[in-house]
């Protein structure tokens, strides 16, 4: 019955937005309109040891993502449609990020309207959004690591001014993948709270490129970022890619989140070297956190995904935790002999970890993915995710993840 009201949801405000599209287009009110329907077929399978009970499900999702033109150059419309039918996931096997987990155990789909903003013209290089959308920020950057993407409620303004890009982001509620609906930041005494976020970069003709951020969530929580890269070029076709990650991370009086203390404070430094030959890349990263584990969510990821943008952020680990010291080694490769075919594997191990009996606490990660984009059909691609990790910190797991994508411009 759920699937059959998720199909039947679906169907309707697809039907509408068609509607309403095609009106909009004779009338001549709007320019560049466009309708995006992306469908991602996602199993997800995470065996677990020490008496876990395994992870697994098969959803089926579609995105409807409608872009709007300007009327007399000035204001416009999105909206975004998010919903998963359940193709199979036991009673007990949840936690999977792909269906909702409920009350009682039982796995389910979900519909919801992901995006829904105005957005309004400010001169020639600068723009104001307002409603509901998907962020890729450092700082409040939502994770599209399922079958559909987590999401924030803000308000958020953009400008370009000589060469520098440069925004601001208001938020009072946020979505995480599975839930229904945009739900309050709420702190440790049970008051709900704001975030503010203001960041820029600005890209040097020598090829540097500076990205910085600065967040606050009064009387919660403060976050800073800084980030730089820098590419050389070698012999022949080689290049060599420098990049950095910074975070710094502290409470911010007594509403502190309870996941981190009103004592907390961390700092967490990722520097990676990548060399591109051909069609390879060899990536080494080391990272170190100072501190306490890094704390990237604003709400203790209650009602949010906030993702790191650091190299050892990985499949399932960040290797974030207190102390904790990793490294990273990675191959990329695209196949020549067959276009479209890409593969990747990655070895993280955090060693050095902080822990509460005054021992030290190790962990690792082995990734292996492969890709192909199907030259006949676009935007059809299928991809498989492995990963296994072994830590002293969490449950041991081997995980196995299948994703077909397919996007089609519809309008």
């Amino acid at each position: 019955m759920h699937f059959k009201r998720t199909a039947i949801a679906a169907a309707v405000l697809a039907s509408t937005t068609l509607s309403l599209q095609a009106t909009a287009a004779g009338s001549g009110l709007f320019e560049d309109d466009s309708l995006t329907a992306s469908f991602r077929t996602f199993y997800f399978n995470r065996d677990k040891d020490s008496g876990n009970a395994d992870s697994e499900a098969l959803g089926q999702a579609l995105r409807l993502d409608y872009q709007s033109g300007y009327a007399n150059g000035l204001i416009g419309f999105d909206a975004s449609l998010f919903s998963v039918a359940k193709l199979a996931g036991d009673r007990g096997e949840g936690g999977t990020g792909v269906l909702q987990t409920n009350a009682d155990g039982s796995q389910s789909g979900y519909t919801k309207l992901g995006q829904a903003l105005v957005k309004l013209k400010l001169g020639e290089n600068a723009e104001l959004r307002a409603g509901r959308m998907v962020l890729g920020t450092p700082l409040f950057n939502d994770s599209d690591s399922r079958a559909t993407p987590s999401a924030t409620q803000a308000v958020m303004a953009t400008g370009n001014f000589n060469g520098v890009d440069l925004y601001g982001i208001w938020s009072d509620k946020g979505t995480s993948k599975t839930e229904d609906d945009f739900e309050s930041y709420t702190d440790n005494t049970g008051n709900d709270y704001e975030v503010a976020v203001i960041g820029g970069g600005y890209s040097f003709d020598n090829g540097l490129a500076v990205q910085l951020a600065y967040g606050e969530a009064d009387n919660v929580l403060q976050q800073t970022y800084v980030n730089a890269s820098y590419p050389i070029q070698l012999s022949g076709d080689a290049e060599l890619m420098l990049d950095l990650h910074h975070y710094h991370g502290e409470a911010d009086g007594a509403g502190a989140l309870d996941s981190v203390g009103s004592d907390y404070e961390s700092d967490l430094t990722n520097l990676a070297a990548q060399l591109k030959i051909d069609n390879a890349k060899f990536t080494l990263s080391w990272q170190n956190v100072d501190g306490d584990e890094y704390e990237e969510s604003w709400d203790g990821f209650n009602h949010d995904d906030n993702g790191l943008s650091s190299w050892n952020s990985v499949q399932r680990l960040d290797f974030d935790r207190a102390n904790e010291q990793s490294w990273q080694a990675r191959v990329d490769y695209d196949f020549e002999a067959v276009p479209g075919l890409s593969f990747m594997t990655r070895y993280t191990r955090g060693t050095d970890i902080r822990r509460s009996d005054a021992t030290e606490g190790k962990e690792w990660e082995r990734d292996v993915e492969l890709k192909y984009s199907f030259q006949a059909i676009e935007g059809l691609s299928l991809r498989l995710r492995n990963a296994s990790v072994r830590s002293s910190e969490t449950y041991n797991s081997d995980e196995n993840r299948l994703i077909l994508n397919y996007t089609i411009a519809v309008l």
